[in-house]
């Protein structure tokens, strides 16, 4: 949160019981599946970068991979998570990929809200703030990387 606060950006901290999945995170800060944002950590040829969509839809890779002008994008393995992210918990990585020297690629979907709700290091630990302050933060690249999982087809349909 010394990041954020750095940037001076207006943000709501968020406590919760210990989550380990999208769904139960958006259920215990009782926001909507499609406003909580799901950060991936990718590899792209020689570039590290996170992937940022929101948590009901899934990555999709080629679409990713072209938007990137990559030959090959993969994902982060659970070593190298811990790694990178060594002050974060495994699954509980924040948006702010720049905090990590990292690019942000987040998907199009995002934009439909004008909210964000993230994860902030910790399976107990959330944030939220407005979608114009991240932008204003990370600068990312929106493009169309991730489709409504087939699952989740009512996410939108779902407010806790």
């Amino acid at each position: 949160m010394a990041y954020v606060d750095s940037k001076k950006v207006n943000y709501s901290h968020i406590l919760h019981p210990a989550a380990y999945t999208a769904e139960d995170v958006a259920h215990s800060i009782h926001c909507p599946k499609h406003q909580l944002a799901k950060v991936i950590a990718i590899h792209a040829d020689d570039r590290d970068l996170l992937a940022i969509l929101p948590a009901c839809d899934k990555l999709d890779m080629k679409s990713l991979k072209r938007e990137l002008g990559s030959r090959e994008v993969t994902l982060f393995s659970e070593t190298e998570l811990k790694t990178a992210f060594n002050d974060c918990e495994i699954g509980t990585t924040p948006v702010f990929g720049h905090l990590y020297g990292m690019d942000v690629i987040a998907s199009t979907n995002l934009l439909e809200d004008a909210e964000i709700y993230f994860n902030a290091g910790t399976h107990t630990d959330a944030m939220k703030c407005t979608l114009e302050e991240f932008i204003n933060i990370e600068h990312p690249v929106f493009a169309q990387i991730s489709t409504l999982h087939k699952d989740n087809f009512v996410c939108r349909d779902l407010d806790y």
